[in-house]
């Protein structure tokens, strides 16, 4: 678990828009807590700002993704000869290549909370929306809404509004090995709890953890929590996607090899808390026989 607060981060000016770097690609297979150079896949996270009245100079990045979520003031982004308003609690991604630039039309910052990756499969085009929205339906026809308590106020752009009701928390989960979660506390103050560890997670602290590690972002408080989520789903589904369209058959005996090792890492991540929940130990072999059962 690896808090920094984006003041205690490097900044740099690019066109006008200052850029608060507070995660970036690791160097190596270790994450280095002390220069932020944490993430798998996720190039540069962080924190972007432009003052009020200032237009950025026209920006591209080339072989980059760049997800967004206004976190406050008002704007407008100019792409592609056609203007969007922004206000808090838009999101949008633009594809690489695609050139852009900000322009503040409030009287305060117009603050950014954003990160860039490479693309995948499915950035072909700009997308923006508010959390007001609807989120769109996934493949099963429902709209994924989050884990208990911890629920998405945004659409599915990579960067979007969350938030947790007052004496409320997340169902504790883990994730794939290799998956880039964050998380950025823009109001209220939580605790965030991974394996034997919590931390008190403020406003202005964004949070990278390991994913394959037990986690849940908890409200303790009387006032809610609200926070602003990254994820590097996209590449994620492409791998999924890739090695299921590998030429090579998938048996049912591989699947089952990897429930198996789906279940053994799960039960894994568990121990480690050393939490006892009722009823989990007594199921675990229980499952465990059923999964040899099955691949008899």
């Amino acid at each position: 678990m690896i808090l920094r607060h984006w003041m205690d981060s490097p900044i740099f000016t690019f066109g006008r828009l200052r850029e608060w770097r507070i995660f970036t690609r690791r160097q190596g297979a270790a994450p280095n807590a002390e220069t932020g150079a944490v993430c798998f896949e996720i190039n540069t996270y962080g924190r972007a700002a432009v003052i009020p009245g200032v237009t950025t100079e026209p920006a591209t990045y080339g072989e980059e993704v760049l997800s967004m979520c206004v976190a406050s003031g008002q704007g407008v982004l100019r792409l592609k000869g056609e203007d969007h308003p922004l206000r808090p609690g838009h999101s949008f991604t633009i594809p690489p290549g695609m050139q852009h630039r900000f322009r503040n039309t409030g009287e305060a910052e117009l603050e950014f909370i954003f990160c860039r990756r490479p693309p995948s499969s499915t950035d072909k085009k700009f997308a923006i929306s508010h959390w007001t929205a609807d989120r769109p339906k996934d493949q099963w026809g429902t709209r994924n809404q989050g884990h208990w308590h911890h629920i998405y106020r945004g659409p599915s752009c990579e960067v979007h509004i969350a938030d947790i009701p007052p004496h409320k928390f997340s169902h504790p989960h883990n994730h794939i090995p290799v998956l880039d979660e964050i998380w950025y506390v823009h109001k209220g103050q939580g605790w965030h709890w991974m394996d034997q560890e919590y931390r008190p997670h403020y406003p202005g602290y964004a949070l990278w953890l390991d994913p394959s590690a037990l986690h849940s972002l908890m409200n303790p408080s009387d006032g809610g929590v609200e926070y602003i989520y990254a994820a590097s789903w996209a590449l994620v589904a492409d791998r999924a996607k890739a090695q299921k369209e590998a030429p090579l058959p998938r048996t049912a005996a591989g699947q089952m090899a990897e429930l198996e090792a789906d279940f053994a890492a799960l039960v894994e991540a568990y121990r480690k808390t050393e939490v006892s929940i009722h009823g989990v130990d007594q199921h675990i072999p229980r499952i465990e026989k059923l999964i040899k059962a099955l691949k008899k």
